[in-house]
């Protein structure tokens, strides 16, 4: 048991309730709707197992806390939080974060703690691979952006 971050498949994105909510709050900002996760996004799954005490600091010194209450993150572009009226894993609410400003509120961190380039991907590769919690935290953020840029999907705790 656990939290688990994890990627959304086209054919489970096609049955969220989610998806059509989160259509009709992009419209409500000007926006395209999200065409939805391209049919192979790849595999990526991590358990967040050690505290987030120090990731979290870490992120209120770069004044880069909001994605840290997402319940959902996509690959539009937009500011801020998108609250869903939809129940989410932990919540009652669905609280969606744009990958690409994931992508660049986690930069600056990933920099000053010199995290490398090249990290392992795939399920659980996080996990077994990072020891240090603040380390582990900037990269599966760092590559929960990422993946779900490169692959158009969105990202999700189960």
């Amino acid at each position: 048991m656990g939290i688990y971050l994890v990627d959304i498949s086209a054919l489970s994105w096609a049955q969220d309730e989610c998806a059509p909510l989160l259509d009709q709050a992009l419209a409500a900002r000007n926006l395209p709707p999200y065409p939805g996760p391209l049919s192979t996004a790849g595999d990526i799954e991590e358990k967040l197992i050690p505290s987030m005490d120090d990731f979290a600091e870490m992120c209120a010194r770069h004044d880069a806390t909001e994605f840290l209450n997402a319940s959902l993150i996509v690959p539009v572009d937009f500011i801020g939080l998108i609250e869903l009226p939809a129940e989410s894993t932990y919540d009652d609410v669905t609280k969606v974060f744009s990958a690409q400003r994931l992508r660049a509120a986690i930069a600056p961190i990933a920099a000053e703690v010199g995290l490398p380039a090249g990290l392992p991907s795939g399920p659980m590769a996080l996990t077994g691979a990072i020891d240090d919690p603040l380390a582990f935290y900037v990269a599966l953020f760092r590559q929960a952006a990422e993946h779900s840029l490169q692959h158009g999907c969105p990202m999700a705790y189960v």
